[in-house]
């Protein structure tokens, strides 16, 4: 067990300390800092608002869409490609198994 003594209250005779406050240039200060970040934030968000043109944040998120998520469509970055699909098709067939020499 354990046991703490703690020292023994002296009557102070003296006038007890002033606590400190603060000076009218900090909370002038203070109050300026903070009004600054206010508009900044005020400010950040109208210019969100004005970007988006009005639209709700939310109505283009995944989750409350009503059709699956389709890719955005990836351009073609030269010309295109043209397919044959009679040599792909040739490609893919089976081939004969070979004939034995000997049989």
């Amino acid at each position: 067990m354990n046991v703490y003594y703690l020292p023994s209250r002296q009557i102070a005779t003296d006038t007890p300390a002033l606590p400190l406050t603060a000076t009218r240039w900090s909370v002038l200060r203070a109050r300026a800092a903070r009004m600054w970040w206010r508009l900044r934030l005020t400010g950040t968000e109208l210019w969100t608002v004005v970007r988006r043109g009005g639209r709700t944040p939310l109505e283009d998120h995944i989750w409350l869409a009503d059709d699956a998520p389709v890719a955005p469509r990836r351009r073609a970055v030269g010309p295109a490609r043209i397919l044959d699909f009679e040599a792909a098709r040739r490609r893919r067939a089976v081939a004969p198994a070979p004939v034995p020499v000997g049989v």
